[in-house]
């Protein structure tokens, strides 16, 4: 099963109109059956579209093969998926995880609880250390990280990282 966001400019042919027995909730504007496509690509099969406004009132078409749950089910669960893609693209930019190693479920879970606790880790000794070097050494989270995995640090930041961690 899928649910994807349509172009606002995709061509929707012999499109029904589903019937609905209460009026939709307000962001949710048609619901409907039809094939996807110019004519030279058109689909074969018939698609369930539903037309919605995003909450800056932006329309929202979107596309699927799941014909029963309710059109505002459909636009929850593209909202989910979203917050997902959302999620990943987080952990691409601020764990340092461009792609993932394995396919298994433990494999990505070992991967990201992995890079998780890295930046948890990462994130404690910068907000230890940034407030107790120099104001004229200190770093943005970023500037630190990128700093840190390159061994760049400045010296106050060597220096208060030689003092404070050491591991016996």
């Amino acid at each position: 099963y899928f649910v994807i966001r349509l172009k606002n400019n995709t061509v929707l042919h012999q499109p029904v109109y589903r019937q609905r027995k209460r009026p939709y909730k307000h962001t949710i504007e048609q619901d409907l059956t039809c094939q996807i496509g110019s004519k030279t690509t058109l689909t074969r099969n018939r698609f369930r579209v539903v037309k919605l406004k995003d909450p800056n009132g932006n329309p929202v078409i979107l596309a699927t093969n799941l014909h029963r749950p309710s059109a505002e089910r459909i636009a929850e669960i593209y909202r989910q998926r979203w917050q997902i893609e959302v999620f990943f693209r987080w952990i691409k930019q601020h764990l340092n995880v461009p792609t993932l190693f394995g396919r298994t479920p433990n494999a990505v879970y070992g991967q990201l609880y992995t890079a998780l606790i890295v930046y948890v880790l990462l994130m404690y000794v910068y907000m230890q250390g940034n407030s107790q070097v120099h104001p004229s050494a200190r770093l943005s989270f970023a500037e630190f990280d990128r700093l840190i995995s390159f061994a760049a640090l400045p010296p106050e930041w060597v220096v208060y990282l030689t003092n404070h961690l050491t591991f016996s």
